[in-house]
């Protein structure tokens, strides 16, 4: 590379900074390599002797001729020489080349900034693309990663295009793919298939059937069929154990005391000799093991809500245990393990002792390493945030879709994938010291739309989103100008759509944009919900003055300010199972899950009371007076408020039921259709109250003397008053998804959502009255205040007229809504996105 000549006057000053770089540490020696002795005597020509050409010329044939270590050395010196005599070209070449090889973390930050500090070019993040034959299936291994293309190819990446290594023999199962081969299955999964890459003898086969699991570690294996465990070394068969490990999963090798790691069925991992597949120890647990993860001499895992810390060569008892919650994944990142919980929440632990170091939120649903001490959070919505051994943010990037695959690492390259036919290359060594190109152009649109100048805004957002499609700001920028120059309302929508969507994931955009958007469609407010990313379409309830959702991938209760819609309070609410029974009124809250129950007084802060039911929660309903709850096993409960004990427990049936409360009766009716009253007082059966209805059942409702139940796309209305007669049964078109009994002016009704969206309404006598046919609802039963049946349609929230059956309302919600909620004269909905809507009545 061509260099501005050298002014020599400046050299006792280089002299004298180099030394300061080489004593303060900035570069570590490691043992001698090839060239080390080569790099020490140009640094002495250097700074003892000042024959700095000498020295360049020993530290570029360094460069030339020494391994990746010598390389980084040398390159590392020359930048700094470079530097320090005002060559900042040269110097930022020298500092790039030494950036792409070095390993150490500290060092790494500190070239990113100088080579900064040397261009005056921005990023633009992005590199020339791969392009695809066919998609991608799977992914296999790291440097090299090995592709296994949806055509049957076998594919690495070679000086950055794609190299084709192989084809998949026809209805194979592939199992893995390394730098020596294909393991694989037939079809017929008589046996296990070794085919090398590169040998004259390519195939080797081994007699093990109904493979389920196969894991690959050097020249050993380990594989999990139906009924036998084989361990493999050199390609060779060691050991087959049959029967013992059925239904285990292999989670790895554990190399300090040269055994696998199998996760068993009965909560504990068993490490299994290499040898002779024998047990060598075990680590027992309570709850299912979920997350297991070996990192060089230690071992952690997670079960039940505790994350345990093991040194399993020296002791099978724990190092220590943290309390965690719904962990979706962990890895190493540098000193720490990495942890992302299904909330977004994203925590640095210390290995040796647990000790949290740090606590970040998130819309992460996925975290995966990117340059060399930053880690990447990719969001569902496309975002890329890269945040440093801290977690402190570095830069941000937007591609409007999520990965399909975790990041490939191969060559010293970084490549994404988003499903379609082309690999992603991003540039690998990225730290966001320079400003990225799209951020210039987002700035300078910018600046465009402060002064209208609109005329000029769309050729600088289309190139803005050819660099980064994704970026909020450009979105935002580009509804402004269709605001004021398009007449097109699907435009406007899709735009506002893009910017509230993406902005999600932007802090430093989002209360700008979302304040702009909530006046553009007329509404009281529209705020990000502080929710996780896996929870969509949250359901609200109210206490008294203050609106309420749970957060079940977080395990928290949300208080949320009616009159603005920000955080008022979040409260720890404990594990939740996959399915748990909620329900409420103004003052108490209830959470059955597993075989728990938890009664939280809205109005207090104080800690719940718990109970323990005889099954699994089915059905509960919370009445001014008591707690009613029914189980999986048939057994119904009665809990008096507000001192919140049992009154009595009853077997009803043997298998799941509905129940409602109407004056002094239960109404209980199990799935099956069959139908008796209990008194309400001792939850004794009432005589003469049997029926069988027929069908399956799914909704019952009991207001006075009538009873509802909805059976597939009928509904038996019962008039209990008179017990001889038969049920009025009224016919739908489709199946019935929800059944509420309404008062409309005085007068009892029932409001019916149907599986096709449909909406009718019925009185009490069971005679139709209207049908409107809706669509796009998230679930087809509406909100119904002061005369009007609300429902989401989609991108919009609608007002159904009791009277009429007619759409009379709307509030515009782009990007779509849910269940709306209504409290203090405001109507509230949430999007898929996670934003909350509030439009005043």
């Amino acid at each position: 590379m061509a260099d501005k000549r050298l002014n020599i006057s400046h050299f006792a000053t280089i002299r004298t900074a180099l030394t300061l770089v080489w004593l303060c540490g900035l570069v570590s020696f490691a043992a001698a390599e090839k060239m080390e002795a080569a790099i020490q005597e140009a640094l002495y020509l250097f700074e003892l002797k000042g024959e700095t050409a000498d020295a360049i010329k020993m530290l570029e044939k360094a460069a030339m001729q020494g391994d990746e270590d010598d390389k980084e050395k040398a390159y590392f010196y020359l930048g700094k020489i470079q530097e320090l005599a005002d060559n900042k070209t040269s110097a930022n070449f020298y500092y790039e080349q030494s950036l792409a090889r070095t390993s150490e973390v500290p060092k790494a930050y500190w070239l990113s900034e100088r080579e900064s500090a040397t261009s005056s070019k921005p990023e633009a993040l992005l590199k020339a693309p791969i392009q695809l034959k066919s998609p991608i299936q799977k992914t296999f291994g790291k440097d090299p990663t090995f592709l296994l293309l949806n055509d049957g190819s076998i594919c690495k990446i070679k000086d950055d295009r794609l190299e084709k290594i192989a084809t998949v023999p026809a209805n194979k199962q592939i199992f893995n793919i390394d730098r020596q081969g294909i393991w694989y299955q037939p079809i017929d999964q008589d046996s296990l298939v070794f085919k090398a890459f590169y040998a004259s003898s390519p195939s080797k086969s081994f007699p093990i059937t109904n493979i389920t699991h196969l894991v690959v570690d050097g020249n050993r294996a380990i594989i999990q069929s139906e009924k036998q465990l084989s361990i493999l070394n050199n390609k060779r068969i060691v050991t087959q154990v049959a029967d013992k490990y059925n239904g285990c999963v292999p989670e790895g090798f554990f190399a300090p005391t040269n055994e696998f790691v199998l996760n068993c069925t009965d909560n504990a991992l068993h490490f299994i000799s290499s040898e002779d597949g024998s047990i060598r120890k075990s680590i027992a647990q309570f709850d299912v093991i979920r997350n297991v993860l070996i990192d060089k001499n230690m071992l952690f895992l997670v079960s039940g809500n505790y994350l345990y810390g093991y040194i399993p060569k020296a002791r099978t008892s724990p190092l220590w245990k943290i309390s965690v919650s719904n962990i979706e994944s962990m890895f190493p990142f540098e000193r720490e393990i990495v942890l992302l919980e299904a909330s977004g929440r994203i925590s640095l632990i210390d290995r040796r002792t647990g000790m949290i170091r740090k606590t970040i939120r998130s819309d992460a649903s996925s975290i995966h390493p990117l340059a060399k001490g930053t880690l990447g959070l990719f969001s569902g919505e496309g975002a890329i945030t890269a945040v440093d051994t801290i977690l402190n943010p570095l830069w941000h990037f937007n591609f409007t879709k999520p990965i399909e695959q975790a990041p490939i690492f191969t060559n010293g390259n970084l490549y994404l994938y988003f499903g379609d036919r082309k690999l992603v290359s991003l540039s690998p060594h990225y730290y966001g010291k320079k400003i990225l190109l799209s951020e210039i152009l987002a700035q300078q649109a910018a600046d465009l739309a402060e002064h209208e100048e609109w005329e000029d805004l769309p050729s600088v957002l289309d190139s803005l989103f050819k660099l980064e499609p994704g970026n909020a700001e450009g979105w935002f920028f580009k509804a402004l100008y269709l605001e004021q120059n398009s007449n097109n309302e699907r435009e406007k929508q899709k735009a506002w759509s893009e910017a509230v969507r993406l902005s999600s994931s932007n802090p430093q955009a989002t209360q700008l944009i979302l304040n702009r958007y909530s006046k553009a469609i007329g509404a009281k407010f529209v705020t990000l919900l502080p929710i996780s990313p896996k929870t969509r379409y949250p359901q609200f309830f109210s206490g008294k003055r203050n609106l309420y959702t749970i957060d079940p991938a977080a395990d928290r209760l949300f208080s949320i300010n009616a009159e603005t819609g920000e955080l008022r309070s979040a409260k720890y609410i404990g594990a939740l199972d996959n399915s748990p029974v909620i329900d409420n009124d103004e003052n108490t809250l209830v959470i059955a899950s597993g075989y728990n129950i938890s009664i939280y007084d809205l109005n207090r802060d104080v800690s719940p009371a718990n109970l323990q039911l005889p099954g699994k929660a089915f059905k509960m309903n919370v009445t001014e007076n008591a707690i009613y709850v029914s189980t999986w096993n048939g057994f119904l409960l009665k809990i008096l408020k507000p001192d919140n004990k049992l009154a009595w427990s009853r077997k009803i049936f043997s298998v799941p039921f509905l129940h409602s409360k109407s004056d002094k009766t239960i109404y209980a009716c199990n799935l099956e259709g069959e139908f008796v009253a209990l008194d309400d007082e001792a939850g004794q059966t009432e005589e003469n109250s049997a029926r069988k209805i027929p069908g399956q059942i799914s909704h019952l409702l009991s207001a006075d003397s009538i009873t509802a139940v909805a059976s597939g796309n009928k509904i038996y209305l019962f008039n209990l008053k008179k017990k001889d007669a038969t049920p009025l049964q009224i016919l739908m078109e489709n199946a019935v998804s929800s059944l509420q009994v309404i008062t409309d002016h005085g007068e009892r009704k029932f409001l019916v959502g149907l599986s096709d969206q449909s909406i009718l309404l019925y009185s009490e006598a069971g005679a139709p009255l209207w049908k409107f046919n809706g669509k796009n609802a998230v679930f087809p039963k509406p909100f119904v205040k002061d005369g009007y049946a609300w429902i989401d349609q989609g991108n919009e929230v609608i007002g159904i007229s009791l009277k009429t059956g007619k759409k009379e309302r709307k509030y515009s919600t782009p990007g779509g809504a849910g269940t709306p909620f209504i409290l203090n004269h405001t109507l509230f909905s949430a999007s898929p996105k996670r934003l909350l809507y509030g439009f005043t009545l």
